[in-house]
């Protein structure tokens, strides 16, 4: 029985049962939301909505994408907006402005150096605005007051500067006492530090377009200065631009303690045009904050200093994996497990106790864990690369495929399969191991050392979601782990209790990554490693959290990359429209704390939840793509509040109820549905797929707001919910 109130027409929509409707009165049952048909007005045009930004930097020839500026600061805030980052070294040259209508916007990041062919630069920049993409500067233009130019480059630099509303006009001040600060935009600068009391500097840009908005401006009292100001950041139109010295903080005696002047998020949002604009989200499961843990094989065999005569591998074991109902992917290092190398039959012995247990999924870590992935001749030449192992020449097929096949056959028991590589060493594969591993099923996992606290005190320490080699993909996890916090292993031994002020900070004021429990097996040499390790764990099962394992985040991950968007706009509103986003099954949309899903326009939605100013909305598993309409109403239908994993909606062929089946964490489960009748008992029946009921009839009463909480769900099984 839904609240009382909901009008009779809508059961004739959804069911096209009146007479029901009619027997039942007011109140009665209907479809759950995943069943509403879409009733957008004929002949809508959608309009691809593009998720890529494509980013030109300056870098050396054997420099790779990761090498520039804009991935170490901006890849992450515009990960986290939805959106994605593809890369360009402009030593290579440019690209064809034809082939870039797709991008939502060019980055240029070029760092005050010296372009040696400006010219053709500012000719490209010209053809991008012809075509209506937009162009956002960073750090600096593609100019230097060191650089002199000729005459036909400064014609058509000032060309496009008179485009996109700039003028070059006035003389570099360096003299701060001349200088003080004009426009300021505080909800955009001063985001993590303060700009310093007086600017160090007026550059001679300023802007005449009444359609830029100009966010931080500086003014300077010399002669050829007066009357003008010097703009550091600006939105458009066209793009816009944010210069240093004010986009972040470069401390000059501490590099490593990076902060953002100007506020990441809301800049992106403004210069891409994207604040309305739907964000898939990786850190949530239908309302709850995703949580998974990977555990890298280094140290399998050191034998413990807290527990005599066992190995760190038996402690896990014994402390850890079997004792907590959470699940955990573990991986070895098949060289220090196989008795034909290095390993011993007791070490095979554990890693089969370990890798047989329900709650742990297998891993590899490598046959021989190479320390770097693509070692130059003075790495060569420095030392081993790898575990060294007497008359291995290190091959990648062993390393992967090799490593794979040894723990399925000798270490897996019936029905257990390895699912993840976890990355060894410096974590950074080339594309010849990424093409290799492609010849598995296995999918990769490790890159990301991502921190949050007062040792790494801003989200320029927080890494992007994924790294794109070639045409693979390398994806990310989401945390630090112990060895970098306890300083490569080096004490104290309890620092890995520090993760958890990561883990608070990325979830506000805002999530930005899902709870990642990242250690190895060292952390059962020590007492404090232990305990430190059994605090964090114990902190995380006090969380509204949806475990998954690793494998199953990597899935979420590519839902995030492979999602494609479309939008349509007209006299009803703007609809959106969502295909291929596979296990990704969340949509946030920010600013957006005063709206609902319109559950009667949307397609593929179940249910939704307001975090803040934040709007998560659940995306149906079973649909082949999704609907999302929004409204100021709030809905008056059932829907899912939240849920510990993901949740089939099945329809009935009678309006009596409806059916879902459960597939997420057993031991932690919970599923908890909303606008039920407000203190009134529902039935719960299940029944395996296609056969009859299993167990007697449970009875939930909803609470004072009408949420209804389940739990005592099991996999494979189908639930109905009746009044």
């Amino acid at each position: 029985m839904w609240r009382e109130g909901m009008i009779g027409v809508r059961f004739f929509i959804l069911f096209g049962a009146i007479s029901v409707f009619l027997l039942m009165g007011r109140g009665g049952w209907t479809a759950p939301p995943s069943s509403f048909q879409v009733r957008n007005p004929d002949g809508a045009h959608w309009r691809p909505f593009s998720r890529n930004v494509l980013v030109i930097y300056f870098g050396t020839r054997k420099e790779t994408d990761d090498k520039n500026n804009f991935r170490a600061y901006w890849d992450f805030p515009l990960n986290y907006l939805g959106l994605k980052a593809r890369y360009h070294n402009l030593r290579l040259g440019l690209p064809d402005p034809r082939s870039l209508g797709g991008y939502r916007a060019v980055f240029l990041q070029i760092d005050n150096n010296p372009i040696p062919h400006a010219r053709s630069l500012w000719i490209f920049l010209d053809s991008l605005l012809d075509q209506h993409v937009k162009v956002v500067f960073l750090s600096s233009f593609p100019e230097s007051r060191r650089l002199s130019e000729d005459d036909k480059t400064s014609r058509i630099r000032n060309r496009v500067l008179a485009r996109i509303g700039l003028l070059r006009i006035g003389v570099w001040d360096v003299n701060s006492f001349d200088l003080s600060y004009g426009h300021r935009d505080r909800s955009m600068e001063g985001f993590e530090y303060s700009l310093p009391s007086a600017p160090p500097e007026f550059r001679p840009l300023v802007n005449h377009s009444s359609g830029n908005h100009v966010f931080l401006g500086v003014k300077s009292k010399i002669f050829r200065n007066r009357g003008l100001e010097s703009v550091y950041a600006l939105s458009g139109p066209w793009g816009g631009l944010v210069f240093d010295p004010f986009m972040i903080r470069w401390p000059s005696l501490d590099s490593s303690h990076t902060l953002w002047y100007v506020n990441p998020f809301r800049f992106l949002e403004r210069v891409l045009d994207i604040r309305d604009t739907p964000r898939m989200d990786l850190t949530t499961l239908n309302g709850r904050r995703i949580f998974y843990s990977q555990v890298d094989g280094d140290a399998f065999e050191t034998l413990s200093r807290y527990k005599r005569r066992r190995m760190s591998a038996e402690v896990l074991y014994r402390e850890v994996f079997s004792r907590i109902d959470l699940p955990f992917t573990v991986s070895v290092i098949t060289s220090q497990i196989d008795p034909d190398f290095q390993g011993s039959a007791n070490r095979v012995y554990w890693a089969r106790k370990i890798l047989s247990l329900p709650n742990v999924e297998a891993g590899s870590h490598t046959f021989s864990h190479p320390f770097y992935w693509n070692p130059s001749k003075k790495r060569k030449d420095e030392g081993p690369v790898h575990i060294d192992i007497p008359h291995y020449i290190f091959d990648l097929k062993a390393e992967l495929n090799g490593s794979i096949d040894w723990i399925n056959r000798t270490l897996l028991p019936p029905g257990k399969k390895v699912k993840v590589m976890q990355w060894s060493g410096n974590t950074r594969p080339g594309a010849d191991a990424l093409a290799q591993l492609s010849t598995t099923s296995v999918l990769n996992i490790n890159g990301s050392d991502s921190r949050f606290d007062s040792n790494a005190p801003s989200y320029t320490f927080v890494f992007p979601y994924f790294r794109r080699v070639g045409p693979y993909t390398q994806y990310y996890n989401s945390d630090v782990n112990d060895y970098i916090l306890t300083n490569h292993w080096t004490g104290p031994y309890f620092g890995y209790l520090n993760v958890l002020e990561t883990f608070r900070r990325t979830d506000r004021p805002r999530r930005v990554d899902p709870i990642n429990v990242y250690f190895h097996f060292y952390a059962g040499e020590r007492e404090s490693s232990l305990n430190a390790l059994l605090q964090v764990i114990g902190w995380v099962r006090r969380q509204p959290i949806a475990p998954l394992y690793s494998s199953e985040f990597v899935r979420v991950e590519q839902g995030f990359i492979e999602a494609r968007i479309e939008e349509e706009k007209n006299w009803k509103g703007v609809f959106w429209k969502i295909d291929d986003y596979g296990r990704d099954l969340t949509v946030r949309f920010d600013h957006a704390g005063s709206l609902y899903p319109d559950f009667s326009q949307s397609r593929g939605v179940i249910g939704y939840r307001h975090r803040g100013n934040h709007l998560y909305l659940y995306l149906s598993p079973d649909d082949p793509r999704a609907i999302v309409h929004l409204s100021v109403k709030k809905p008056v239908l059932p829907y899912l509040s939240r849920s510990t994993g993901r949740i089939h909606v099945r329809n009935l062929s009678s309006p009596l109820g409806f059916e879902f089946e459960y597939d997420g964490w057993e031991p932690q489960d919970q599923v908890v549905w909303a606008d039920l009748s407000p203190e009134h008992p529902y039935t719960v029946t299940s029944r395996t797929d296609g056969g009859s009921g299993k167990e007697a009839p449970r009875t939930f009463v909803a609470d004072a707001d009408g949420h209804l909480a389940i739990s005592g769900l099991r996999k494979g099984e189908i639930y109905r919910l009746s009044p």
